[in-house]
């Protein structure tokens, strides 16, 4: 009895801890809202559990009917920062099928209104990029690998897009480039949002693999493993050289709890 007390007690003391950094983080404008990368820790409120169901939820997830690749906490996230910076551009590295840029431009023009410009999407391929999504008139994609990320974002191309900017970055490939670029061009007030650097659901991914019962899906999970694994360690050393230009915007990393969701530590305001 006096175990199980205990551990009733523990789980009281840890929901209490949760509570308190959710109230805090969405207090708004708080002392401890934009915090230094370098004081941030690799860590989570989020159980192991409801990482599996955000995920197996995010599989089935649309937008007007095209598949959108994002989370139940991800939806609110954005949704409130598009509210709060009324960002003129939203840049979209990561197309897929279209669906994460026809909820931004939706969001966009909903929330921010004439002001918004457009959203500049691209991918490797824009094969997947559905009808509904190609045909928004504020949405411009660009058929472009992130490897060639700066052939496209030349100063002249950046120099067109109207501030502030926020970017949402889901590529994955050519990170260290792609954050180098960004950070050439990205002013005061911009943010950057790197997905998937949660490495509990890295770690999840890899402890799951031998699910893949196919060898050609197997070696796409793995290859997919080691992509963020190598984003998120470029990301660290990112932090490292230029955290003093950057804070973490914990307002939406703990919006649930601690990095509870898939982008730990990830959502960077420039400040400098």
């Amino acid at each position: 009895m006096d175990v199980k007390r205990a551990r009733l007690a523990d789980g009281e003391r840890r929901h209490e801890e949760i509570a308190s950094r959710v109230e805090n983080a969405t207090a708004g404008d708080g002392e401890g809202r934009f915090v230094l990368w370098a004081d941030r820790e690799d860590d989570t409120d989020m159980s192991v559990d409801t990482l599996e169901s955000m995920y197996i939820g995010q599989a089935h997830s649309a937008w007007r009917g095209v598949p959108f690749g994002k989370c139940a906490f991800d939806w609110q996230m954005y949704a409130m920062m598009i509210d709060e910076l009324r960002p003129r551009t939203i840049i979209d590295i990561g197309s897929w099928a279209g669906g994460s840029a026809l909820f931004f431009a939706d969001f966009g023009q909903m929330l921010v209104g004439d002001a918004f410009k457009k959203v500049v999407s691209l991918d490797v391929t824009l094969n997947n990029v559905r009808k509904r999504a190609r045909d928004h008139p504020k949405i411009e994609f660009h058929e472009c690998s992130t490897e060639r990320f700066q052939e496209l974002f030349t100063d002249g191309f950046a120099a067109e897009l109207p501030r502030p900017w926020l970017v949402s970055e889901d590529a994955h490939h050519h990170f260290a480039a792609v954050m180098h670029r960004l950070h050439d061009m990205l002013c005061v007030g911009d943010y950057v949002v790197v997905e998937d650097t949660s490495a509990q659901m890295q770690d999840w991914f890899e402890a799951n693999i031998d699910e893949e019962e196919q060898t050609e899906e197997r070696k796409l999970t793995e290859d997919g493993i080691e992509q963020l694994r190598k984003k998120t360690t470029a990301l660290a050393d990112f932090c490292r050289l230029h955290g003093a230009e950057y804070r973490c915007d914990t307002k939406y990393t703990d919006m649930f709890g601690y990095n509870v969701g898939k982008h730990w530590n990830s959502v960077l305001k420039r400040v400098a």
